[in-house]
């Protein structure tokens, strides 16, 4: 037989796995159908099934292999029979053997012609994709190894159910039964592209049912991703695995080989719908060869079946431009969701009969018995011509917004069609993103402004301000020449938010007022709710600079009200506004209620499938910074750790936030983690110095000093310290939090360490003096250093001072009624208030102290803590 390259194999590899997906008889028909079409093609097929055939006949490989796997062990699984074969390789229903939980499983071991490093590559990507992906619609990566034999393997949620298209048959769905099916399908396909997963073989035999009648998921094998590896290297799976598909259910840009965006899965998923309701395909009828569905895909028009709005819904879904499809899977449900609701559908214009249609049905008893009125009105009212110009204006914004939202769903599709065979980090995407928004949108300033808007706030997510700051001005300069003073106030609000978090907070309240007064000149509701949102994060981070009252948490209710009345209540805006509502609700003192609207963000996020996403990362840091504010330190630093092993997979560059570094640092640096703390202290000064960004290198520095302290390296301390104070001066330090970057309450622990104790105690004076302290202020940043100068008062000798500066440690702590039993702050206060007790010869109010800081300790800083030991060691040795 002669050798075939690549290029050949490329065509011939999918035919060839069609064929042998076909029985004998089916297969001499379709080779019959193929010649009539062209001969040297069958011919050449052919040639190679009758090899093919021969070995089969003889057994080749087929005994053997079953013989040898049979009974083999997989780690905590025992292999029992095969129960399925694919290109990829085979699968095996396993049973859990290790004695720890009974159960299935089902192990997919990658064939053998495929111990190529290409093929290796491309079963690695599989478990890749799995292992980003967590929702009860998706068939879970429950482990993977590599056999004795070398041979990789994956063990998968074993799935004991049908077919999707089965399923519904058996069970005689009815057409609204079918739909609720599909959309729990759409909510597991909207999880993947939410983490910039595009399927690309979605079919039948790909999703089954479950006995509790959940759809899973399942062969993420040719899947397109992101490379979590960010290796920037070109691989080959793009010849050998890159024309892998169904032809019944693939899209016209996978035939014509253009590029393959979340539309793509939007095309198969009507196929599918199509097929669901109507037993046939919708254009691929009669078709016996993958040519003759190629052409029909291209050519055929899938016909109407009679539905009403879901055939509108199953045109739009299956429209040849992938442009013109629905652009996101949440848009195709949302249309099915208000069919089913018998709500006009957006896949279809809304003319006046249309919506009048679909009331009367809504409302068919009120509408019959309001007629009469209704005829009586109308015969007696006309409209005015101003009222024509108010509904012409209506007319026009409404068709804007929708424009907009157009520009904007395709704007996300676009992002994910940049992610292909070739691994890409997040960063490149967004900057591919960039360029083709400036070509693309070149012609509409304001919507290119608005896209602008919401690019920036994508790199903000990857903590680079300045990139953002860019796009802003570039955004600003748009609204300025389309004189559009609603585009440029949002602008506006989003330059004051960039403000914000390079720490230049006067500039931005600068900003801010201005921004509010061109909102109250040209207001808008969507503005409206960014600006909102800007002033509550404003307010929340640096109030303190700024006159009168406190509004952030009533504009965060005013900016959900809002989206709320729009009926905008599934997007990611919508979900960010909890966690700013949060963090103004802790300015009000209200932690457990800020804990609340947190979690409700969580959930409105996990109930969408996008559980794995950026933003519920966002939501999960800000839950467990407001968790250390409470001092309940161990549970906050666990989820801190967590949110930056899941940021720093989007981003294999290495570069994180800088509020997650600094609150994980922060919190490791309390919990006695002083080797973790000075890591990521470092890795934050490395980014702003390299980014020239003198507001973070600061606050890097200081921590790293501290860290540095804790790790008994006093020389290198001093080394960074004396870098910071020699910086200080010329950096752009403008923080609300002086404390923080007070180069005198870094001296005062340096001065601790080294024995100067008396040294140490004037110079945290200093530091409190410069706050306030003495003047009746009392905050809960003042907590170290009132711990620090207890500390100092004690070893001097001075138990009335400790006493006094562990005490209003401890109120400056206790930010509700439950800090008192949970917050390792308070214990950690109470224990050196039992200390200064002890020293003033009250044995029974420190056995009393020391008790409840124990409890507390335990509670809020765990076991381990280094405190919590000391606190055991006093209740022990005043027990005796």
């Amino acid at each position: 037989m002669a050798v075939i390259d690549r290029d050949r194999w490329r065509e011939l590899g999918p035919l060839l796995d069609h064929a042998l997906e076909l029985d004998e008889d089916e297969r001499r028909a379709w080779l019959a159908a193929l010649g009539a079409e062209s001969p040297a093609l069958a011919s050449e097929l052919a040639s190679l099934l009758s090899g093919e055939i021969v070995a089969d006949r003889r057994g080749f490989l087929s005994s053997p292999l079953d013989a040898k796997l049979d009974g083999l062990q997989l780690g905590a699984y025992t292999l029992v029979r095969p129960i399925g074969h694919g290109g990829m390789g085979s699968v095996w229903l396993a049973r859990r053997t290790d004695g720890r939980f009974e159960g299935f499983a089902a192990v997919k071991l990658l064939n053998l012609a495929l111990l190529s490093p290409t093929g290796q590559a491309r079963f690695r990507r599989e478990g890749s994709v799995l292992a980003r992906l967590a929702h009860p619609g998706i068939a879970r990566l429950l482990d993977a190894g590599v056999t004795p034999s070398g041979q990789p393997y994956l063990v998968l949620e074993h799935i004991d159910g049908q077919r999707i298209d089965t399923y519904a048959e058996e069970h005689a769905l009815s057409i609204e039964q079918r739909i609720r099916l599909f959309l729990l399908v759409l909510a597991a396909v909207g999880h993947a592209h939410a983490n910039l997963i595009v399927h690309r073989d979605l079919k039948p035999s790909n999703i089954l049912v479950a006995r509790d009648g959940t759809p899973k998921l399942l062969d993420f094998g040719i899947a397109k991703l992101l490379d979590t590896e960010g290796s920037g290297e070109r691989t080959a799976l793009t010849a050998e695995g890159g024309r892998a598909l169904t032809p019944e259910f693939a899209a016209p840009e996978q035939v014509r080989g253009d590029a393959i965006t979340t539309a793509t899965d939007v095309y198969a998923l009507g196929v599918l719908l199509y097929v669901l309701l109507s037993h046939r395909h919708p254009t691929a009828e009669g078709c016996r060869t993958p040519a003759e569905m190629a052409r029909a895909l291209l050519e055929v028009e899938p016909g109407r079946l009679g539905l009403g709005d879901l055939d509108t819904i199953l045109g739009k879904a299956l429209r040849r431009d992938p442009r013109e499809r629905y652009q996101t899977v949440g848009a195709f449900g949302d249309d099915l969701e208000r069919h089913l609701r018998h709500e006009p559908v957006s896949a279809r214009p809304d003319s006046l009969a249309y919506r009048a249609r679909k009331f009367l049905r809504r409302h068919r008893a009120g509408a019959t018995a309001a007629a009469g009125v209704v005829v009586a009105l109308l015969a007696a009212t006309m409209f005015s011509m101003s009222q024509m110009r108010e509904a012409r204006r209506e007319r026009d914004a409404a068709m804007e917004a929708s424009r907009r939202a157009d520009a904007e769903a395709e704007f996300q599709s676009l992002l994910v069609s940049q992610v292909g065979d070739e691994p890409i980090t997040m960063r490149e995407i967004l900057d591919r993103g960039r360029r083709s928004l400036e070509h693309q949108y070149a012609g509409d300033p304001s919507t290119l402004a608005s896209l602008l808007l919401e690019l920036g706030s994508h790199y903000a997510d990857l903590g680079d301000s300045k990139t953002r700051g860019e796009l802003l001005a570039r955004a600003e300069s748009l609204a300025v020449a389309a004189r559009d003073p609603v585009e440029l106030t949002a602008v506006r609000c989003n330059m004051v938010d960039n403000l914000r978090l390079q720490g230049r907070y006067k500039a931005a309240w600068r900003m801010m007022d201005s921004a509010e007064a061109m909102l109250r000149a040209n207001p808008d509701p969507r503005t409206e709710v960014t600006c909102l949102q800007t002033l509550a994060d404003l307010e929340s981070e640096a109030g303190s600079i700024h006159p009168g009252p406190w509004r952030g948490a009533a504009a965060m209710r005013r900016a959900i009200a809002i989206r709320d009345s729009l009926g905008e209540t599934k997007d990611l805006v919508y979900v960010g506004l909890f966690s700013s509502y949060a963090w103004a609700l802790e300015h009000e003192r209200a932690y457990r209620a800020a804990l609340a609207q947190l979690g409700r963000g969580i959930s409105i996020l996990d109930s969408s499938g996008r559980g794995q996403t950026i933003r519920r990362s966002v939501l999960e840091h800000d839950m467990a910074s407001t968790l250390v504010d409470l001092g309940e330190t161990a549970e906050g630093e666990r989820l801190l750790h967590d949110v930056l092993e899941r940021i720093s997979a989007s981003d294999p560059t290495g570069n994180l936030p800088q509020q997650p570094l600094i609150h994980y640092a922060h919190a490791a640096l309390f919990d006695g983690h002083a080797d973790s703390a000075a890591k990521y202290f470092a890795m934050l000064d490395r980014q702003a110095t390299g980014a020239r960004d003198a507001y973070w290198q600061a606050r890097a520095e200081f921590g790293l000093a501290e860290a540095r302290l804790r790790q008994g390296d006093l020389a290198r301390a001093r080394r960074t310290a004396a870098r910071f104070r020699e910086a200080a001066p010329r950096l752009f330090i403008e923080s609300t939090d002086d404390e923080l970057t007070d180069a005198r309450a870094l001296d005062a622990r340096i001065a601790l360490a080294a024995g100067d104790t008396a040294g140490a105690l004037a110079l945290a004076r200093q530091v409190l003096r410069a706050n306030g302290y003495f003047d009746g202020r009392l905050l809960r940043r003042y907590h170290s250093t009132l711990m620090l100068a207890a500390e100092a008062a004690l070893w001097l000798g001075r138990p009335a001072d400790a006493l006094r500066f562990a005490r209003d440690a401890r109120r400056a702590s206790a930010l509700d009624s439950l800090t008192d039993t949970r917050s390792a702050y308070v214990g950690e206060a109470r224990l050196i208030e039992a200390r200064a007790l002890l020293a003033s010869g009250d044995t029974s109010a420190a056995r009393a102290s020391a008790e409840r800081a124990l409890a507390a300790l335990r509670f809020g800083a765990g076991e381990a803590h280094p405190r919590t030991r000391e606190a055991e060691g006093l209740v022990a040795a005043l027990g005796r």
